[in-house]
């Protein structure tokens, strides 16, 4: 078990009340163990909010890649599933220094349109650091017009210097859903050869725990995203609302009935405080 004190995480073997609780990944990088959390029928790519409570344990730095997985929304499929190119996703994560050959540390990125968002200026020096903290993280997606659709990843709310953000000015992007689209979390999606989207073992695994996941299928500003963290559902009802999961326990608290399911035959491990 984990006890909290303050934003750091120490082992304890007593959980106290309170009832807070979360799932927490492994970062298994080797074996094909598929333990997603997932949402088949999500609601569309844009307009989108996503909050949730993050607690990255690293750098990860087991054999290569060293890639990570928070969430996607994507198609759980093929990753090039357009004419041989990816289309209609984005998501974020910690991701490694110049990819996956470098082993000192992970920055906090956007990824969208094919590439992965860090170093975007004015937005340079979003480092993962501290490690073993717990980061409050908002992402925003909306579409502006019909070739326009910006995205905007919070890593460490309510500090709203701390983004990474990235506008896409395309017609063709994101003009048809893919094949399977999915909100997956934890793992990216399998990419049908029991592989991740990039081809790699483990699924990208996200290393840490997840939690305090709120999903609107709509667009809040940040004053809105205030509310709804003070209280779920003031302003609008969640799409999807669960703030303290359990491996047993990810159905949707908020009423809306969009209740997710488990990909693969494995599951992450229960966390509490």
């Amino acid at each position: 078990m984990v006890q909290v004190y303050g934003r750091h995480a120490t082992r304890s073997g007593t959980v106290p009340p309170g009832g807070v609780t979360g799932l927490e990944w492994s970062g298994n990088e080797t074996t094909e163990l598929e333990r997603r959390l997932q949402w088949t029928s999500p609601f569309a790519i844009y307009d989108a909010t996503y909050i949730f409570k993050a607690f990255p344990k690293g750098p990860k730095l087991g054999t290569n890649p060293r890639y990570w997985t928070m969430f996607f929304w994507g198609n759980n499929g093929t990753f090039a599933w357009d004419a041989g190119q990816p289309n209609t996703y984005y998501g974020a994560h910690p991701y490694p220094f110049d990819g996956a050959d470098q082993a000192t540390g992970q920055n906090w990125e956007l990824s969208t349109f094919s590439n992965d968002f860090s170093f975007v200026t004015p937005n340079a020096g979003a480092e993962v650091d501290p490690w073993d903290t717990w980061y409050t993280q908002v992402f925003r997606a909306w579409r502006e017009s019909a070739s326009i659709t910006h995205h905007e990843f919070y890593w460490d709310w309510p500090d709203e210097a701390k983004l990474i953000e990235h506008t896409i000015d395309l017609a063709q992007w994101a003009d048809t859903n893919p094949p399977s689209p999915a909100i997956v979390v934890g793992q990216a999606p399998n990419n049908g050869l029991d592989q991740s989207w990039g081809g790699y073992a483990g699924f990208e695994e996200y290393e840490g725990i997840l939690r305090g996941f709120q999903f609107y299928n709509s667009l809040l500003t940040p004053g809105q995203v205030a509310s709804e963290l003070a209280t779920p559902g003031s302003v609008v009802t969640p799409w999807y609302l669960n703030l303290n999961p359990t491996v047993a326990d990810v159905t949707d608290k908020s009423g809306s009935g969009n209740h997710p399911s488990w990909g693969g035959s494995d599951r992450p491990a229960d966390w509490a405080a």
